[in-house]
């Protein structure tokens, strides 16, 4: 595992192949059955664990200590003392958009026994330019300071080296893959640069929490068009959903825009996907049907390495998952002291900008 010296690109070196797993808009799944694995499921577990057990990881995961807050939010809160301390060290950032640093950590740099598969969508072929065969390499990797089972690190475009900045591409690959899993415990985020993501080259994280979040069923208020508010929650932010694939463009468009403005207002972000109920219930009972939810928060920023708290506000705590360092935090950590926590961080910046963001639409 290397990368060129004279010229600038990283290319992810494979000696052996490497299982590539191929869908079409034919393998979206929309009505979940828990019963039912669908193959991108069979396959990431599979391989995950057999990594797991061949030590590809920095730590053994194990039976992770967790706890259901049993109040308004049910916040499910794990302690996992390894991560905090085994986890690769953040990189330094200043602002929320910089150059990709072919010098600092990326993915192209990884061992390749961390790589679980190459990921093609199929209808995506007709988009590809002419004699390109690099472009849509989407690699999804291990990450080797798991926060839960199947934790990976979803990276589009590897070989692109592109910096923590979101575009449509990868949003759209990752709606896409919520919708190839049939597990709806399946969850994905994203931190931008000054909200803990603690590399800059473009990437998701991709892991498999089996509890229900109040973020599933949460309600919401509609904005405009196709943006909700999330303000029964201590974290507000903005929400987004897809019920079919002939609006899966159109949802990633709209996110985008309101993306992009932040980007534009320096504001550190955190997305967050998931199945859940549908944003306006059906009148249909018990349908069947998940809408893949899709949660923005724009949030105070986050310079820096030093993370001395018992748990970082990242994508997963705006979401309800706490992630606790230390074992005395994990016992005593109560409700209001997560509330607090996510509200002081999201409060402000979603009120100052809520109508900029319904602006946007208009």
């Amino acid at each position: 595992m290397h990368h060129a010296r004279k010229v600038r690109i990283s290319r992810l070196k494979m000696s052996d192949p490497v299982l590539k797993f191929s869908y079409s808009e034919d393998d979206f799944i929309f009505y979940t059955d828990p019963k039912k694995k669908s193959l991108f499921d069979e396959q990431l577990r599979e391989i995950w664990e057999t990594k797991m057990v061949n030590n590809c990881f920095r730590y053994q995961l194990g039976n992770l200590k967790t706890k259901i807050l049993q109040d308004n939010f049910q916040f499910v809160v794990q302690l996992n003392i390894k991560r905090g301390i085994e986890r690769r060290t953040p990189q330094l950032v200043s602002n929320i958009v910089m150059p990709f640093d072919y010098e600092k950590f990326h993915f192209g740099k990884v061992n390749e026994r961390e790589i679980i598969f190459i990921i093609q969508p199929q209808h995506w072929c007709e988009l590809k330019p002419e004699n390109s065969t690099e472009v849509y390499k989407h690699v999804l990797l291990i990450n080797v300071s798991p926060l839960e089972f199947g934790h990976s690190l979803l990276v589009p475009c590897i070989d692109k080296c592109s910096p923590q900045v979101l575009n449509f591409n990868a949003l759209r690959l990752a709606v896409e893959i919520i919708l190839i899993s049939s597990d709806c415990y399946l969850r994905l985020g994203f931190n931008s640069l000054g909200a803990y993501a603690s590399v800059n080259h473009l990437h998701f994280h991709a892991y498999y929490l089996n509890y229900n979040l109040y973020l599933e069923s949460a309600p919401v208020t509609h904005l405009i068009g196709r943006c909700f508010t999330l303000t029964s929650f201590p974290s507000e932010g903005f929400v987004f959903e897809v019920l079919e694939k002939e609006e899966i463009l159109e949802v990633v468009s709209s996110v985008m825009e309101l993306i992009n403005f932040l980007v534009e207002k320096r504001l550190p972000h955190n997305i967050f996907l998931t199945r859940g109920k549908r944003l306006i219930p059906s009148e249909m009972k018990n349908d069947g049907q998940y809408s893949v939810r899709l949660y923005i928060w724009a949030r105070e920023a986050f310079y820096g390495t030093k993370y001395d708290l018992s748990f970082n506000v990242a994508v997963c705590e705006l979401a309800g998952h706490i992630s606790i360092k230390d074992e005395e935090s994990f016992q005593n950590i109560t409700e209001d002291d997560i509330s607090t926590c996510l509200r002081d961080t999201c409060h402000n910046i979603f009120t100052a900008i809520k109508d900029d963001v319904q602006k946007l639409y208009e």
